[in-house]
């Protein structure tokens, strides 16, 4: 699998200018790309995309295009658009979706399209042995799904240990088209990267016709490649499109832009809102803790001041103890003294405050 290895600078490509003056289809409306890319006149432009992404051992030479919608079996189920379906003489089909809106469970569509695109194949009888031809479906995203993500993934049904394809009847293709960080044909290293590119300066509309078509020829590229970079260029010159066309393609782009104006509006909303919430949350929460950490401080501080309170207390007790003692047993022995030397028991008892009984006990 093939990956770029530019990491993603910015998750979600803007809806670019796309200023008129410049005249240049932008390709990710729904219409300009179908027209682009999904029309018997511009069948050819398809052709050489498929070719130099896919890789083929043996390149397309034609495609059959098919009803693009999918009807479900029974009344409830669900209808399938897709964008440009088709297939080749062997029978393979080719399902190519572009998908501007970031959509949580894209993966999960591509997958879905597919195996509706499977199950139409089953034919009815038992002699029907479940032969099913391949489908290679094929997303554009102007947007990236995955965290770290990158331009092209590839997707097989395999065993994860051993790598061991189960089926090649599947194959789908994401194309993340905020990866492509290139800026000029020249730094995008294959083939498909540069039509991409192409495509994505078609979409900012910084660029006139002629300056596209400037860069192609500068590039070097083989006829093939390069005759069919200028025929997208040529088709996606709106001022060569018919009024009917014309009509078609600016009331789609009116679509396009008011949708994306609609996410911008509700991505700012939700900031907002979530901004709201997170600094309520946040001081509830920075009171709670507020509240724990001063009991906890208050504690400690109390249990140091006790201590220190402690300690005084004791110190000042013990000196008052200590001094009470030593003026006790000081007049122990002066009584003693005195008493010895025959002195009236009663003037000793005056002299050190002790009782005459204590003093005749000494």
């Amino acid at each position: 699998m093939k990956k770029c290895e530019r990491k993603v600078t910015q998750l979600c490509a803007g809806v670019g200018s796309h200023d008129h003056l410049c005249n240049v289809m932008n390709p990710f409306v729904d219409w300009g790309f179908k027209y682009l890319f999904g029309t018997e006149r511009n069948k050819g432009n398809l052709i050489v995309f498929l070719n130099i992404l896919l890789e083929l051992e043996s390149p397309l030479v034609d495609l059959q295009f098919l009803n693009n919608e999918s009807i479900p079996t029974d009344a409830d189920g669900r209808e399938c658009v897709f964008d440009i379906l088709c297939k080749d003489e062997d029978g393979t089909r080719f399902l190519i979706e572009v998908q501007n809106a970031d959509l949580r469970y894209i993966r999960n569509r591509m997958l879905y399209y597919t195996c509706r695109l499977i199950d139409q194949m089953g034919q009815v009888g038992k002699e029907w042995n479940y032969e099913i031809d391949k489908v290679y479906s094929i997303c554009l995203m102007n947007f990236a799904y995955e965290p770290e993500p990158v331009l092209r993934r590839d997707f097989l049904l395999c065993e994860p240990q051993t790598a061991n394809i189960l089926t090649d009847r599947i194959h789908i293709i994401m194309l993340q088209l905020p990866c492509l960080q290139a800026k000029s044909i020249e730094e995008c290293n294959e083939l498909y990267e540069k039509l991409l590119f192409l495509l994505l300066q078609m979409k900012r509309g910084m660029k006139t016709i002629e300056e596209l078509k400037r860069e192609v020829y500068e590039h070097g590229l083989n006829q093939e490649i390069r005759d069919t970079f200028l025929n997208v260029l040529e088709e996606a010159n709106l001022a060569s499109l018919s009024k009917t066309d014309k009509a078609q393609y600016e009331a789609r782009l009116k679509r396009y832009r008011d949708n994306h104006a609609c996410l911008d509006y509700a991505i700012e909303k939700g900031i907002i809102q979530g901004i709201d919430i997170g600094t309520k949350q946040g001081l509830e929460q920075g009171l709670q803790q507020g509240i724990q950490q001063g009991i906890q401080q208050g504690i400690q501080q109390g249990i140091q001041q006790g201590l220190q309170q402690g300690i005084q207390q004791g110190i000042q007790q013990g000196l008052e103890q200590g001094l009470e003692q030593g003026i006790a047993d000081r007049n122990l022995q002066i009584a003693k003294s005195m008493k010895n030397k025959g002195l009236d028991l009663l003037l000793i008892a005056e002299c050190t405050g002790l009782s005459v009984s204590d003093v005749e006990k000494l």
